[in-house]
């Protein structure tokens, strides 16, 4: 663990929210999330190292396994590729087909959907079994490595994707300066980060599954990230809540329940229910409205590399 200064202004100045647990796998540890009192940045602080973290993203960790196509039901199956072509819709009004690099991309569901619309894809993935599965299972080219350490070309990208992993990152401000370098003139950045503003976080505070302490090393008040994306070089497009809506209040309620309800079978049961699909098809135009109003856990950002004048 190591002390760490705020990642946007750089000052030493941070009060403690609380301090969490990992409750997606329940391994021990303890880590306090604080907010700069200058610019309001939340990150963990003291941070793990990366072996520290390791652990936390043992082989059952979901996005390195929850994509394999012979690990999936029909079902699963169905509501991932539906996924995987709203978000591919969503880039497509910007850009419809050239070259698309996915940081993170696990097992390459998403690179291997968008590559069925004629798009060349390559991934960069630190889980060694994942990006194997990507490679070998599907013919995707993945750098199995850090964005840290992977090897981007200058201006070599029509688009850019990242699903929930600049928090992750222990400096998103150099990553995203790092692709900014790597993107043509006009290029986009897609990448979706948890929602501080979203009712999940209202209702569930620290249960909420945006937190996911000690995964998530930040999280983003959108202003912030704002100016870490012009100070790239990139300009906001749009952003908003396209995917992940339920899945992510799923999860925040199985972790508000591990504090309050004393019972494993009654939570089990609950989250059965949560997770069963009359609940979903239920819950679905709730889903659309809170996504419409911009207050789901995921938010998705479009950003345009600005053009050197």
């Amino acid at each position: 663990m190591h002390l760490v200064h705020c990642n946007f202004c750089k000052r030493n100045d941070a009060s403690l929210l609380f301090t969490g647990r990992d409750l997606l796998h329940g391994i021990p540890g303890s880590f306090d999330l604080v907010r700069c009192n200058h610019c309001g940045l939340i990150y963990l602080n003291p941070q793990p190292s990366v072996d520290e973290l390791a652990p936390y993203y043992p082989e059952d960790y979901e996005a390195h396994v929850g994509t394999r196509k012979e690990q999936l039901g029909w079902l699963r199956r169905l509501d991932y590729r539906y996924g995987v072509e709203k978000r591919y819709r969503a880039i497509s009004r910007y850009i419809q087909t050239g070259r698309i690099l996915d940081i993170g991309c696990a097992t390459g569901a998403f690179l291997d959907g968008v590559r069925a619309h004629g798009w060349q894809v390559e991934g960069i993935e630190p889980g060694v079994r994942a990006a194997a599965y990507a490679q070998e299972e599907l013919g995707i080219p993945v750098q199995n490595t850090s964005l840290e350490e992977a090897q981007l070309k200058s201006e070599s990208l029509d688009v850019v994707t990242m699903w929930n992993v600049l928090e992750h990152l222990s400096d998103p401000q150099t990553a995203l300066i790092k692709i900014s370098r790597a993107l043509r003139p006009g290029g986009i950045l897609v990448f979706a980060v948890p929602n501080i503003l979203s009712y999940d976080h209202k209702l569930f505070q620290s249960y909420w599954a945006g937190y996911d302490t000690p995964r998530h090393l930040y999280v983003f008040p959108p202003p912030v990230l704002e100016v870490m994306l012009a100070r790239a070089g990139l300009e906001l497009a749009e952003r908003r809540c396209i995917y992940g809506t339920y899945n992510a209040f799923v999860y925040s309620a199985r972790f508000a329940m591990m504090d309050r309800i004393a019972s494993q079978t009654t939570r089990s049961r609950l989250t059965q229910l949560l997770q069963a699909i009359p609940v979903r098809i239920m819950m679905m135009p709730l889903s659309r409205v809170v996504d419409l109003l911009n207050r789901g856990s995921i938010m998705t950002w479009f950003c345009r590399k600005v053009a050197a004048s």
